[in-house]
């Protein structure tokens, strides 16, 4: 009984235990993304050269090797890899011709930045011109774009 009675106040201390972390993890933690440039940084700098006509800089100096490109509704698929990302890239270009554009943002966070696209463009291979808008959200960790996700208005 005596023993019984000992397990019994270890198991009141332990729950009482998880009571505690339960309350403390509660708490907000710092996000971190790693070594090098800041969101804040990559955004602005991304941002600039897009408007500067210089996004083959954006691709050699801020996309990681491991990027990973996600296009929304409609094509509701991912690219892994620079390789595979910049030949994705290659493909739009060469059956695009783009007649204006207006870049919106950076809107910053804490892992990442948003950029709103406004484009009017020509695809090539069907003529149809069109006025497109869309929101591209990036991850950066280390310093570097490692995830580009694609939305677009659908209403």
């Amino acid at each position: 009984k005596a023993k019984a009675k000992a397990k019994g106040k270890d198991k009141a201390k332990k729950s009482k235990g998880k009571d505690t972390v339960k309350k403390t993890s509660l708490a907000p933690k710092p996000v971190k993304t790693g070594k090098g440039a800041t969101p804040l940084e990559v955004a602005q700098s991304v941002a600039a050269l897009i408007r500067d006509g210089a996004s083959h800089e954006v691709e050699d100096q801020w996309l990681a090797r491991g990027i990973e490109s996600v296009e929304g509704v409609g094509a509701s698929m991912a690219w892994t890899g620079k390789k595979a990302v910049l030949a994705k890239y290659r493909g739009w270009e060469a059956d695009h011709e783009i007649h204006a554009m207006k870049l919106e943002g950076p809107w910053v966070g804490a892992t990442g930045f948003a950029l709103k696209y406004r484009i009017d463009v020509t695809q090539k291979s069907t003529g149809q011109r069109t006025q497109m808008e869309e929101i591209a959200v990036y991850t950066v960790k280390d310093g570097k774009i490692v995830q580009e996700e694609f939305f677009y208005d659908m209403g």
